[in-house]
């Protein structure tokens, strides 16, 4: 076996906006998607995080064994953004459509010390919840918001659409989450309905201070 040392490491990512307008049947001509690597990342010997987060595990796991990550989650009835920001890393922001488009890359270094993931209790099955009624043009509100926190390097904005988009899975139905003290905003991670959650911090302390699994955007 390939030690732990030497195997080859992947990101996981967050979502911030634009959730389901990677899937290709549910594609918007305007529509924007907006994620973000993130670390610690998982290899074949190590892997920190539950399974069926909601933080691309699936793509990771495929990237790891040599598979067509992309062709995987499209096979499944998930979309392609997992697999785009694993390979591409970084805070991106990517056009709606059948095959990944990348618009923005940057480092996300004004999210640096400001993200901390709750396990939620279960994890979920994102093919079995693709059917499910939603807000598209809440969806394609929010990943507009997102490409200008990304392209404007500004947090508040990012903590905007965070908000809606966690509004907007509330109206899909979801169980409210807890809050954390100090949290600014928070959201289900991937297609929700468990899984982690996203929260937000305004510093470093209070991110570490919540006792959440902390995270960090990842670039090559």
């Amino acid at each position: 076996m390939v030690s732990v040392a030497t195997s080859k490491t992947v990101p996981l990512r967050v979502d911030f906006a634009g959730g389901w307008l990677d899937v290709p049947r549910f594609a918007r001509t305007n529509g924007l998607i907006v994620n973000c690597a993130i670390t610690p990342g998982v290899s074949l010997e190590q892997w920190p995080y539950q399974r069926n987060g909601g933080l691309g595990g699936s793509a990771a796991w495929a990237e790891l064994n040599g598979r067509d990550a992309v062709a995987v989650d499209l096979e499944s009835g998930a979309g392609w953004q997992d697999p785009a920001v694993i390979r591409e890393t970084g805070l991106c922001v990517w056009r709606s459509g059948n095959h990944p488009q990348l618009e923005i890359k940057t480092r996300g270094e004004f999210l640096v010390g400001r993200m901390g993931l709750l396990w939620t209790g279960c994890g979920h099955d994102t093919a079995a919840l693709a059917g499910r009624d939603r807000d598209w043009e809440g969806i394609e509100k929010a990943g507009k918001w997102g490409q200008r926190a990304v392209w404007q390097n500004d947090f508040s904005v990012m903590i905007a659409v965070v908000i809606l988009s966690y509004e907007l899975q509330m109206r899909e139905g979801m169980a409210t989450l807890k809050e954390i003290p100090g949290a600014l905003a928070w959201k289900y991670c991937g297609s929700g309905h468990g899984g982690y959650a996203l929260y937000l911090f305004e510093t470093r302390e209070k991110r570490d201070e919540s006792g959440l699994l902390k995270i960090e955007p990842f670039i090559n």
